[in-house]
């Protein structure tokens, strides 16, 4: 009781705070009155999520209760035009839960890559894996594409050509508003990104990052015992990482709370309902792929049953699709892969930080979908060479997209060009991305997972789950 009674006093400060800052201007008593509902709000969130259902519940299943309360918040708070409190002050708890993640995200790809190459000992064994990596990869993306542009074709979501271009105007109009930004959201954008920040090679490249990785790990494999002792400390700083990860994932289920009402708020319903057939056929083709992921290529390559990947990859599926960010999932990926699933840790270490980069099949499948809607929306009818140009476009852009949030709405352009694909109308597709952008972050994660397990059982590695460390 001794140790609650601060927490509770805590959070209903902060509560407090938060709630006087989004009823700003006060205005006396009237905006005290108005400030009361929020902090209300505010402090009932922090309790229930921060230490009502800690000890209750698993941390999938808090996840999974933050997910669900987050949609109908979002869709209450909608509902009574308060849209201002989920975006500007709930939403400061899900910027820092994702910035907490990347925060050891450059670090974590080095020391993972490096003890992972290290680890395998006999640096011949590297071109093995890496053949076998690379080969995995490129066929599971080729096959999303594939995929994308037969559901595209036989669909054709783009079909409603003059309802799609009325959808674009107004979102266009809209996106043409500018206003002040609020305590809340300069706390997001600006005070925020400042303090929660890896200072280590933060602005590389991950490509240049991965093949320093991977030279200095091969490196320390070929010292042998000389190598041991900087391996050892390479080894300690991955767990010292992975640490500082499950300490963060206390915070996950406000956070994924909030980003879930977020979403909701700033997705609205009226794109959604007119891009209903492009909605559907991407979220079909993710679907799909999944499907062919878990339930073919796991159990026919990994020999793993579909639920035993499934239960173990369940926590970090689920911060994926809150996140849309593979990059700021992978701590949660590596321990559940290797921990929950039983796949090699070195495997793992090697071949999770790399697809984080190269490896993006939901990412691949949606930019296909997406070129060819923009095409069928502006009339055009792409032939099989035309096809071809997106399908090789897709496949080569996703490779090395930035594992964050939206990252591939900067490569639509890139296929549409190459494809003779007008750019008009990308802001209506920009409109609906977000809840896509969640589903097919899930897929990409999938992906890399499940190359996991099919290489630790093609290296005759693969293991058993252990349990799951206490977070």
């Amino acid at each position: 009781m001794r140790r609650i009674v601060p927490k509770v006093a805590f959070l209903a400060v902060l509560a407090v705070a938060l709630g006087m800052a989004s009823a700003i201007p006060l205005d006396g008593w009237g905006g005290l009155r108005r400030a009361v509902l929020p902090s209300l709000f505010l402090f009932v969130a922090f309790v229930v999520f921060l230490l009502a259902l800690r000890g209750r519940l698993g941390l999938p299943s808090q996840i999974f209760v933050a997910m669900v309360t987050g949609i109908l918040c979002g869709w209450l708070f909608t509902h009574f035009r308060n849209e201002a409190l989920v975006t500007d002050y709930l939403g400061i708890f899900g910027t820092l839960f994702i910035l907490m993640l990347k925060l050891v995200i450059v670090p974590l790809i080095f020391v993972s890559i490096v003890c992972g190459v290290a680890g395998i000992g006999d640096v011949r064994k590297l071109g093995s894996l890496g053949a076998k990596t690379l080969g995995y990869y490129f066929l599971t993306t080729a096959i999303a594409v594939v995929i994308g542009l037969c559901l595209v074709n036989a669909i054709r979501p783009g079909s409603d050509r003059e309802t799609l271009q009325r959808a674009y105007t107004d979102t266009a109009s809209a996106s043409d508003e500018d206003a002040e930004l609020s305590i809340g959201m300069k706390i997001q954008k600006e005070f925020l990104p400042r303090i929660v920040r890896n200072p280590i090679m933060a602005d590389e490249n991950p490509l240049v990052i991965i093949f320093f990785a991977l030279l200095l790990g091969a490196a320390l494999a070929s010292l042998g015992q000389d190598g041991l002792p900087a391996l050892k400390v390479f080894r300690a700083l991955d767990k010292a990482l992975i640490q500082l990860v499950i300490w963060t994932m206390a915070l996950a289920p406000l956070g994924v709370f909030a980003l879930m009402s977020r979403a909701v708020v700033e997705m609205g319903m009226d794109c959604m309902a007119t891009l209903a057939k492009y909605f559907g056929t991407v979220l079909l083709g993710l679907g799909i792929h999944f499907g062919v992921l878990v339930f073919v290529i796991c159990p026919l390559l990994g020999r793993i049953s579909p639920l035993r990947f499934l239960r173990g990859m369940l926590p970090a599926l689920q911060v994926s699709f809150s996140t849309s960010s593979s990059s700021a999932t992978l701590p949660v990926t590596i321990d559940c892969a290797s921990r929950r699933v039983g796949s090699d840790e070195n495997v793992c270490n090697f071949m999770l930080p790399l697809g984080a980069t190269i490896n993006m099949d939901g990412t691949a499948l949606y930019l296909a979908v997406a070129s060819l809607f923009m095409a069928q929306m502006h009339g055009m009818q792409l032939g099989l060479q035309e096809q071809v140009v997106v399908f090789l476009t897709a496949v080569l852009v996703s490779i090395g997209t930035a594992g964050i949030p939206s990252a591939s709405l900067g490569l639509i352009p890139i296929i549409l060009t190459s494809a003779g694909i007008p750019l008009e109308g990308l802001a209506l597709v920009f409109g609906v991305d977000r809840f896509l952008d969640m589903s097919r972050t899930v897929v990409n994660i999938t992906g890399d997972s499940v190359g996991t397990v099919v290489v630790s059982q093609s290296e005759g590695v693969m293991g058993e789950p252990v349990a799951e460390p206490e977070l």
